[in-house]
């Protein structure tokens, strides 16, 4: 026995192959995940500081794209953040104080056993591909097939050229997005709601409590996590809205006047359609990408990310 000890070899204590074994497996993926992330991120970075158009890599020059940006040179870049500040803005306001009073009520027993049926009906409009939306109230706001116009018609009132008058494009933009996305607000906001301890709120009316005051001192504290989660996530969406935009307004590029222009339309339509500018359009991205980062700290700084009143 102790001769075949003594030609064993010793293991060494610096090199183990079953501890990188495991990443010979999730090779494939960081591999792939370096070359379709990463290096389009080193790229895009790149790209944004050249004159690069269409296929055409361009010469280096510098802050130019950001300063020709920044200084307001360019009369469409601004006045389309604006617009994607009103949309988010918009979209906040609507949906958010919706949201979470549907929640309440499909929380209580006011529907009974419906709740579940109601529940998907507001939650059916968010699985149905934003572009569809678009083309669905492009037809309703119609101004002579429209099934808006008919019903105005029927009450005597002049039809309007809802999709041609630049004055709408923002509203209408933010109703579609509040007919599209408030059941997505409502049904998180009603997890929270139903996670909270049920004696919490029994211990609060035994006290005296009025609804209004449980509402603000226990519900809105308690479910500050997911309203979290819900605000940075419609402002982000809002302010990277694209469909709305491009699909809304028949025949009126971005709207009658470009007035349905925001920031992500602001990026396509430089890059692709007017005169292929992509590295204008990168710098673009990338200032976008900042501000909604700021935007988000701000929120993040303001509530408080993950956390929550204790009781």
């Amino acid at each position: 026995m102790s001769s075949i000890a003594a030609v064993r070899r010793p293991r060494s204590r610096f090199f183990k192959f079953s501890k990188v074994e495991p990443y010979f497996f999730i090779a494939p993926f960081l591999i792939l995940l370096l070359l379709f992330n990463f290096y389009t991120i080193y790229v895009g970075i790149k790209m944004g500081f050249t004159d690069a158009q269409g296929i055409n890599f361009g010469e280096w020059i510098g802050v130019e794209n950001y300063r020709h940006l920044l200084s307001g040179e360019n009369p469409d870049f601004w006045p389309a953040i604006g617009r994607s500040f009103l949309f988010m803005f918009g979209g906040l306001v609507t949906q958010m104080p919706i949201a979470f009073i549907l929640a309440c009520i499909l929380n209580s027993t006011v529907f009974g056993k419906i709740r579940g049926i109601l529940r998907a009906a507001f939650y059916v409009p968010v699985l149905i591909n934003t572009v569809v939306a678009s083309l669905v109230f492009r037809m309703l706001f119609n101004k002579d097939t429209g099934l808006i116009n008919w019903v105005l018609a029927n009450f005597g009132m002049a039809k309007i050229d809802w999709l041609f008058t630049p004055q709408l494009c923002i509203p209408l933009m933010i109703l579609v997005s509040f007919w599209q996305w408030t059941g997505f607000h409502m049904v998180y906001l009603l997890a929270s709601i139903q996670a909270i301890d049920p004696t919490i709120y029994e211990v609060a009316k035994l006290d005296g409590a009025s609804p209004l005051r449980t509402m603000f001192q226990i519900t809105l504290p308690l479910i500050r996590p997911a309203l979290m989660f819900v605000l940075i996530t419609s402002a982000i969406g809002g302010m990277r809205q694209f469909e709305y935009s491009f699909m809304l307004f028949p025949n009126a590029g971005y709207g009658p006047g470009m007035k349905a222009l925001t920031a992500v339309p602001f990026i396509y339509f430089y890059g692709f359609s007017n005169n292929f500018e992509l590295g204008l359009a990168t710098a673009a991205g990338w200032i976008l990408f900042l501000i909604i980062l700021i935007f988000v700290l701000i929120q993040i700084f303001t509530i408080g990310l993950g956390q929550s009143e204790e009781y």
